[in-house]
């Protein structure tokens, strides 16, 4: 595939400047290493490379563009061009490579684990989630890591946080929001506590077999809190697609516990009948502590 026309139809360069030939051989390394670094993501070159000319660098004084170009963070490019096409596996792999490690750039702040959260959160759909611009994502150069890029962000969004508020923000635990009312039937209640670890284990082996897309967007909905219309803009679809999704996740990991519940406890069918009804009134709370524990382990 040739590379430099692709580039230069949104470059705008003067070709007197630049030749296709010249630029070949720089714009295929870029493209290969941004390729090798996320072989997942699903980032047509077309996209890639007017990414790259929306940041065409400047040349210094008797710069060549082959070292122009070859000051730029091509793998962090990549990821951050497939975020702005709102593409699923290059938002997860942002949220593993940068969203995760928000809590320890700013461990120095000591800020508490609330305040921490919302900084997140709100680096999150500063930067990932379309309004009616591009995602402030796009404004990533490639002159410099995006990891340093992403620090400086939730920085200064951190330091916003704390003119606003005066007094520190109590903590809260997620979980503990989203605990049931206590059961009424005795019978249940003692089936819950018998197959506690195992309803758990069950749990715990179905979530981990699911795809990476389907545990982000469990834990963006469940952890973070987005709601689907969120969800539906971060992702480029409509409210509707984000709900089905949504259900046929949980309904993928209900169905597979289940079957591990199944395979792994000796029961008759009427007890049997009995744990599902443990798992059908715990699924939401249970799913929603594994989910939290992958980014706050113990």
């Amino acid at each position: 595939m040739a590379f430099a026309p692709l580039f230069l139809a949104h470059a705008g360069v003067p070709p007197e400047d630049v030749t296709p030939e010249v630029l070949e051989p720089w714009l295929s390394r870029l493209w290969n290493e941004g390729r090798e670094h996320w072989p997942d993501i699903p980032l047509g070159a077309e996209s890639f490379m007017r990414h790259l000319a929306l940041h065409l660098p400047r040349l210094a004084p008797g710069e060549d563009w082959g070292t122009a170009l070859e000051r730029l963070e091509a793998g962090d490019l990549y990821l951050a061009c497939g975020c702005v096409q709102g593409l699923g596996t290059a938002l997860a792999a942002f949220e593993r490579h940068h969203m995760a490690s928000v809590p320890t750039v700013l461990a120095h702040m000591r800020l508490p684990a609330a305040m921490v959260d919302e900084v997140r959160q709100q680096v999150r759909e500063r930067l990932l989630v379309r309004t009616a611009a591009a995602p402030r994502i796009a404004e990533y150069s490639g002159r410099g890591t995006l990891a340093n890029w992403v620090r400086v962000v939730a920085l200064r969004t951190a330091l916003s946080l704390l003119r606003k508020s005066q007094e520190p923000c109590p903590s809260s635990d997620t979980v503990l929001e989203l605990l049931p009312t206590p059961s009424p039937d005795p019978e249940l209640e003692a089936i819950q506590r018998r197959y506690h670890e195992a309803f758990r284990e069950a749990l715990e082996d179905a979530f981990a077999i699911l795809p990476g897309e389907h545990r982000y967007l469990l834990r963006l909905h469940f952890v973070d809190r987005l709601s689907t219309p969120k969800l539906g803009t971060l992702f480029g679809v409509n409210q509707s697609t984000v709900s089905r999704w949504l259900h046929s996740a949980q309904q993928a990991v209900h169905d597979e516990t289940r079957r591990l519940l199944k395979e792994r406890l000796d029961l008759s069918s009427q007890e049997f009948t009995s744990v599902l009804r443990s798992v059908e009134s715990h699924l939401h709370l249970s799913l929603t502590r594994i989910l939290d524990e992958t980014i706050h382990p113990k």
